[in-house]
């Protein structure tokens, strides 16, 4: 049997219980992309390792790939976000968007800009006061649409899917399926290869390029109308149904609410 030592910076995505006294462990490093490993007795009253494998963290992991399992030797907390641990709202939209990172990531697919985009994301949550609901969906969708694009999924916002041409305002429908925008000429050239689309609010698509393109402080500082905000989380949602390999039949934003 041949074992490996691993260390890597790394940010705990999510933890279950396993067997009577460990638990499993998924995480997001800088080095390996996803991994997933188990803490032996992490469920033990004294267990040392298990207070610094709590979410909301960056730490300094060391584990040992074998045959058959991966497992932790060693951790060392280097930050601790201690607003997400201390603020429901918070903690409930990053867990939240964890758990997606953790859902739609295969192991080993190391992307260290993916790994900043999480830990910049984190950082902005943890600093910022109270948001009101509306202001989570419109900044968790922001987000969603950048974990898309890095994925490989990146929504056409500003040329049609099908001819490539620059979109014209009022003159457009939205296909989840296709991957975003197409103008209305083709449209009018093959309604049935494009019976699916549907029409969006210009308003709507000023949103998505705004979320995707815009800084998270710049996002929050917006008050967009209601109804404007719904659309956009509609449309994210749509997005993800199509695009993401693993199935997401409830809504991103459930458990953030508008």
């Amino acid at each position: 049997m041949s074992w490996s030592a691993i260390k890597t910076e790394a940010i705990i995505l999510t933890s279950a219980p396993f067997r009577e006294a460990d638990r499993r462990y998924s995480a997001l490093t800088r080095d390996f992309g996803k991994i997933e490993f188990i803490g032996r007795g992490a469920r033990k009253g004294k267990a040392k390792l298990a207070a610094h494998l709590e979410p909301y963290a960056i730490v300094d992991l060391e584990i040992i790939k074998g045959r058959r399992s991966v497992t932790v030797i060693s951790v060392e907390r280097q930050y601790a976000f201690r607003s997400l641990m201390n603020d429901i709202d918070r903690r409930v939209l990053t867990q939240a968007s964890l758990s997606l990172v953790d859902r739609h990531m295969r192991e080993y697919d190391q992307d260290e800009i993916l790994y900043h985009l999480v830990l910049d994301w984190m950082n902005f949550i943890d600093k910022q006061e109270k948001m009101a609901k509306k202001e989570q969906v419109l900044l968790f969708g922001a987000f969603l649409l950048r974990f898309m694009q890095q994925l490989g999924y990146e929504a056409a916002l500003s040329n049609c899917v099908a001819c490539k041409e620059k979109i014209m305002p009022l003159s457009f429908r939205w296909h989840g399926g296709k991957g975003g925008l197409v103008c209305s000429d083709c449209v009018a050239k093959d309604e049935n290869e494009w019976f699916a689309a549907r029409s969006i609010l210009e308003e709507s698509v000023k949103i998505l390029r705004f979320a995707r393109e815009s800084s998270y402080e710049d996002i929050v500082q917006t008050n967009f109308d209601r109804a404007y905000v719904e659309d956009f989380a509609r449309i994210v949602h749509d997005l993800m149904q199509y695009h993401l390999p693993v199935d997401s039949p409830v809504p991103f934003w459930q458990g953030v609410g508008i």
